[in-house]
């Protein structure tokens, strides 16, 4: 895969999609204050990211997008920078140069970054000028959301909780949509710590409906062969995993798969597993439509009381990560709104 030099601070601004009509053969697409979007700038960079795509999904729409997409950010990214140097925020020589050297690690020689700005249609002063820029970006953009920011109270971090809670109850709450959302996200990641899982090893015999006649039959003796061994005494299932198993990582692992929960298994999966007992295994498998499972406890966990002081720093970073979203969303706009943006 051919390697695109990137921007060693990479900055995400999420703005929303602008649409570049009216505008064929003209050098200049968009204005916004005092700088140009051009034609030039926009294909060379569609070409770029273009190149990422896999070939079926490089149709014209997507193009289209892309390239609203393109647009759309270096938009943001010229009322930034120049919100930015009318805050006088500046970088030092030396946090360009460090961001420089540390994206310089991306490749074996110095030669191969210097290729790479060529291929890119770049000189290294560009480059470095444009980290800068995005250097300046950055720093504005976090002094800003920082102040508008403030740490979560208690009350509100306490009430937070009892919607979490009740999430990984499986219990519905009475929040607005953005609450819930991160309400269920903070839940899902609780139950990997203290939701009740299961250590499971696993032989798995790939089947297709689309097999042939002959490959079926392969598939069933090989599956009447597997039940008879695991009927027998003293079975050792981590053995009939590395043997029967049509999977080259279950094979090297003996069939261990590590701890599982509920939510990460289908549930006529989930039934089988969570109702054996340690050392227990089905001696039927379970058909899903890419094969047949069969499973054993190794160990089990219970579930554990989920105390607000072991979690509330988690739920106050959660909240205030979630505030700082919320303050970049309301200063684009502001950017935005308070620029002169004036499309071609």
């Amino acid at each position: 895969m051919k390697k695109f030099l990137v921007l060693t601070v990479a900055l995400l601004l999420s703005g929303s999609v602008l649409a570049a009509q009216g505008t064929k053969g003209a050098d200049v697409l968009v204005s916004v204050n005092n700088s140009k979007i051009t034609r030039a700038y926009i294909d060379n960079a569609l070409q770029r990211e273009a190149a990422l795509l896999p070939e079926e999904q490089r149709t014209q729409e997507n193009l289209q997008n892309l390239a609203n997409n393109i647009i759309s950010r270096r938009i943001d990214e010229l009322v930034v920078l120049d919100a930015a140097k009318k805050a006088k925020v500046t970088v030092s020589a030396k946090e360009v140069k460090d961001a420089v050297d540390a994206n310089k690690k991306n490749f074996k020689t110095e030669a191969d970054f210097n290729n790479a700005l060529k291929q890119q249609g770049t000189t290294r002063a560009k480059y470095e000028s444009d980290i800068k820029d995005n250097l300046i970006r950055v720093k504005y953009i976090s002094n800003e959301v920082k102040k508008r920011t403030e740490l979560p109270a208690d009350e509100e971090i306490e009430t937070f909780y009892n919607y979490v809670v009740a999430k990984v109850k499986n219990k519905p709450v009475k929040a607005d949509a953005k609450t819930d959302e991160l309400a269920t996200s903070a839940a899902n990641r609780l139950k990997r710590i203290y939701g009740e899982q299961v250590k499971v090893r696993q032989i798995f015999v790939k089947y297709s409906d689309n097999l042939t006649k002959e490959q079926k039959k392969e598939v069933n003796d090989k599956i009447k062969e597997l039940k008879k061994e695991l009927s027998a005494k003293d079975v050792n299932f981590s053995q009939l995993s590395e043997k029967y198993s049509d999977d080259e990582v279950l094979r090297q692992t003996r069939g261990d798969i590590g701890y599982v929960l509920k939510e990460d298994l289908t549930p006529e999966v989930s039934k089988v597993i969570f109702g054996l007992k340690i050392g227990e295994y089905n001696k039927s498998p379970i058909k899903t439509g890419n094969g047949y499972h069969f499973f054993r406890v190794e160990e089990m966990k219970a579930d554990m009381p989920i105390e607000y002081n072991a979690v509330k720093q988690f739920l106050a970073d959660t909240l205030y990560r979630q505030s700082i979203q919320d303050e970049y969303g309301v200063l684009m706009d502001e950017l935005r709104a308070s620029a002169n943006i004036k499309f071609n």
